[in-house]
């Protein structure tokens, strides 16, 4: 927020006691936690759903191991002391008293037909909770890959702008644009079928993956009213080409970069 970006995005997973956190993977990291023991755990890392929120926030995940992919990947990002994995409640409540607006794009991760956990009304329901707790509908859209998330929140919360992530098989091998796919809630999976279908059930946003993203696609989409917000778009050469095309916005690990486009200073 501090660097000027326009807007958050945070994934949501659930613990084992129902408490929404802000986290991505649905496992702790061996690159990015360090156990009871201040030392990196090894191999693969509890799940987020088998933790209670206490047992989950004994872990440290302030840094990244320095040998690691994900200092690799985010050479700048800075460590920090202690930080537990923080709960939803207390992101919003700093975003909720930031100086000005910050957009908030709530994505819950949840696969279609997990055999574990809550079904999508009820993890809709948990969270949109706590967003009306901090009175953040308004600045806020609910963000998933799982349309049938998207459709249970069109149910309960029809008032809370609904953005619908994707990603095809050519771009990412488990991607959820194929025909019959349960990520899609029965919307199609041509890109102009599915902008229309998209717009004829109150979606707001559409998000792909911005190497899926035609020219004429995004023209349709826009021309039908849908906001085009694509992911995730890192290296100034690639920020400035997406912003160029004209899409509404974009998901990005450089905020900074990001924001110096945006305003014309790169």
């Amino acid at each position: 927020m501090d660097a000027g970006a326009d807007g958050i995005e945070l994934d949501v997973l659930l613990t084992r006691d129902g408490v929404p956190v802000v986290t991505h993977n649905p496992r702790l990291a061996p690159d990015t936690t360090k156990g009871l023991d201040g030392q990196w755990i090894s191999g693969d890392g509890p799940e987020i759903a088998a933790l209670t929120l206490e047992a989950l926030q004994e872990f440290d995940v302030g840094a990244c191991h320095p040998d690691g992919p994900h200092a690799a990947k985010h050479p700048d990002q800075a460590p920090l002391g202690f930080t537990a994995v923080p709960t939803l409640d207390a992101v919003l409540a700093q975003v909720a008293a930031y100086e000005r607006p910050v957009q908030i794009l709530v994505e819950l991760k949840h696969a279609p037909g997990a055999d574990h956990g809550p079904g999508p009304d009820a993890f809709v329901d948990t969270v949109a909770a706590v967003v009306a707790r901090h009175d953040l509908f308004g600045q806020s859209f609910i963000h998933s890959f799982n349309w049938q998330i998207l459709s249970a929140a069109a149910r309960s919360c029809p008032d809370w702008p609904r953005s619908h992530l994707s990603c095809s098989r050519a771009a990412y091998p488990d991607g959820s644009l194929y025909e019959g796919s349960p990520w899609l809630d029965g919307v199609s999976h041509d890109p102009a079928q599915m902008a229309a279908q998209l717009f004829d059930r109150g979606a707001r946003v559409w998000s792909p993956f911005y190497k899926d993203l035609t020219p004429d696609t995004l023209s349709f989409a826009q021309s039908l009213g849908l906001q085009v917000m694509t992911w995730t778009v890192n290296g100034t050469d690639a920020l400035q080409t997406e912003l160029a095309r004209g899409v509404d916005g974009v998901i990005t690990d450089n905020p900074k970069a990001a924001v110096a486009l945006r305003d014309h200073k790169v």
